[in-house]
């Protein structure tokens, strides 16, 4: 990944998670990395809590909030639809990953041994097995052109060779899509990577194989999403399963006729090992065990009826899954190689947060993500510190859009629940905070220097976590049980027992309790993934799949006039 300010704050500890906070329901969120050796944190000494530091505008006066409403008139920008401003001309085309992906050496000084070229033409065969297209890196027929008895032939054959295997390293390494194409909140970018040199050592040194088989990424979540895809595919090609039909009302237990029928014809195409049941055609009480759990690996509330979430779920045909794992697969190598193995990890599409202590997963708890008109961003850093009973400084554009039109409908309606107007000299000369208590970010919220200014944090209302729907924040992940994580990373910090920390939330003060042992923090989307031994698929609720996919696609553009020989301009 490339931002910089990873790079800078990159932390070289681990931290210790002894124990996992039971009675908190464990949700899947992404499959686990190879297994690392286990790492003995250093623990440091153990800072004071301290108080939130106040800004010097949270000193000030607040201004009453019909005077702040009145400042924001007079100096609201003019309506840009007054005074339209000239369309920004469209981008060029990012170049074509085939113009990209040409060799920036001399390839004829890598002369290829008989078993090296047989090993390339395997793996650029077998490519499709990773999720890339038939023949991506290369034209159909190159056995039969190596092959052959014209010398022109062969060796525009072995060039091809060449070429190809360095276009797969480069596409294994995420550079099928140009930097400049990433949408804003795709945070998670990978390194650059020129595979020339190293692919010219590894044929000098006769250690190909190895060189090859490192290609890919090691995550066991890459290794199982891989065979995963292999699964689908033979699934579609024995036919996938038919569409279950809509009635009048759900199925559930006792139903009998057609419908149930068609639900255990599709369960069994997914999976062949459901026993037969004695009367197929009625909904007993095994097939509510087997929809309870379909409906855990797919994320809903197992309720054992098939009701319209679940019904949405079995209806994905087989090729949409398909698709899914390909776009998953991609973004598996935008990860770093050496993804820390103690961390939390948040999946945006699955709504749920694990903390992961050398890759192995432990506490696992519901969360709620961003909705689709407020996305939250994929990204990496590292929490540093929990802030008790945090006050909300609303963004800007979410105070526009969403407080101060509710405080012009109903007057009150802010100061009534604890929201307070502070001068800033921007944004309409105003800015509305939340005091902490009635704040939207409840009693504890856990910061990470990010670009997107988001954050983990609690929330006043629990009940969205009970829904199968969880995109329904401004952007930030609201947690299930928030009071459990801050213990688990307290845990090395003796002054900070759950009974202390309980005080300090029960006090109502601000206060800012920097961590002894940082955590590194991962906020990813993942729509399909596995997790203990069985394939899990999210709705692609903000179109991330769909947009991937579409920039995947091979884009028709006319390539320099240069040999596949010679080095890049």
């Amino acid at each position: 990944m490339t931002f910089e300010w990873v790079r800078k704050a990159r932390w070289a500890g681990t931290v210790a998670v002894t124990a996992v906070l039971s009675g908190v329901a464990a949700v899947p969120t992404v499959g686990t990395g190879a297994p690392a050796t286990p790492v003995t944190p250093a623990i440091g000494a153990v800072p004071a809590a301290k108080p939130l530091p106040r800004p010097a505008d949270q000193r000030q006066k607040a201004v009453p909030i019909a005077q702040a409403m009145m400042l924001m008139a007079q100096t609201a920008p003019a309506d840009p639809a007054a005074t339209p401003t000239p369309p920004k001309p469209a981008p060029p085309p990012p170049l074509p990953f085939e113009t990209r992906a040409r060799p920036t050496i001399d390839l004829s000084t890598i002369v290829l041994r008989p078993s090296d070229e047989a090993l390339i033409l395997k793996t650029l065969e077998d490519t499709p097995s990773h999720g890339f297209r038939r023949n991506e890196f290369s034209d159909a027929g190159l056995a039969e052109a190596l092959a052959s008895s014209d010398p022109d032939v062969r060796a525009g054959a072995v060039r091809a060779l060449k070429v190809g295997l360095i276009r797969y390293a480069r596409a294994q390494h995420g550079q099928r899509i140009a930097a400049d194409s990433f949408k804003k909140n795709w945070g998670v970018h990978p390194d650059p990577y020129n595979p020339d040199k190293g692919f010219a050592a590894a044929v000098a040194e006769d250690r190909l194989a190895a060189w090859i088989d490192d290609l890919p990424p090691r995550y066991q979540g890459y290794i199982s999403l891989r065979a995963a895809l292999k699964t689908y595919r033979d699934i579609a090609a024995h036919g996938g399963w038919e569409k279950i039909p809509a009635g009048t009302s759900p199925l559930a237990l006792n139903a009998t006729g057609p419908r149930v029928l068609a639900l255990r014809a599709r369960l069994a195409a997914e999976d062949p090992t459901l026993p037969a049941a004695a009367a197929p055609e009625t909904f007993d009480a095994d097939l509510v065990e087997v929809i309870k759990h379909y409906q855990l690996r797919s994320g809903l509330n197992p309720t054992g009826v098939v009701d319209s979430y679940t019904l949405t779920a079995l209806n994905q045909p087989v090729g949409q899954r398909i698709m899914q794992i390909i776009a998953n697969l991609e973004r598996w190598r935008w990860i770093d190689r050496d993804m820390p193995p103690t961390r939390i990890e948040v999946n945006i599409a699955a709504a749920g947060m694990t903390v992961y202590n050398n890759n192995y997963p432990g506490l696992s708890m519901r969360a709620v993500a961003g909705r689709p008109a407020d996305q939250s961003p994929m990204l990496q850093s590292r929490i540093d510190a929990i802030v008790v009973n945090p006050p909300w400084n609303v963004p800007y554009a979410i105070a526009k859009k969403e407080y101060w039109p509710k405080e012009k409908k109903h007057p009150g309606y802010l100061e009534a629940h604890g929201f307070r107007a502070i001068p800033d000299g921007t944004n309409g000369g105003v800015r509305l905070q939340q005091m902490a208590g009635p704040s939207a970010l409840g009693k504890l919220k856990f910061d990470f220097p990010n670009p997107y200014g988001v954050y983990l944090h609690d929330t006043p209302t629990h009940s969205t976590f009970a829904t199968d729907s969880r995109a329904q924040s401004h952007g930030c992940i609201r947690l299930q049980n928030p009071a459990a994580l801050a213990q688990l990373l307290t845990a090395n910090m003796p002054e900070w027992t759950p009974e202390a920390l309980q005080e300090a939330i029960d006090s109502g003060d601000t206060k800012r309790i920097h961590l002894a042992t940082p955590i590194d923090v991962v906020i990813l989307y993942w729509t399909a993934y596995v997790g203990k031994g069985q394939v899990s698929f999210r709705q692609d609720i903000y179109g991330w799949d769909r947009d991937l996919l579409q920039l995947l696609e091979p884009q028709p553009a006319k390539l320099p006039d240069r040999s596949p020989e010679s080095p890049a301009a």
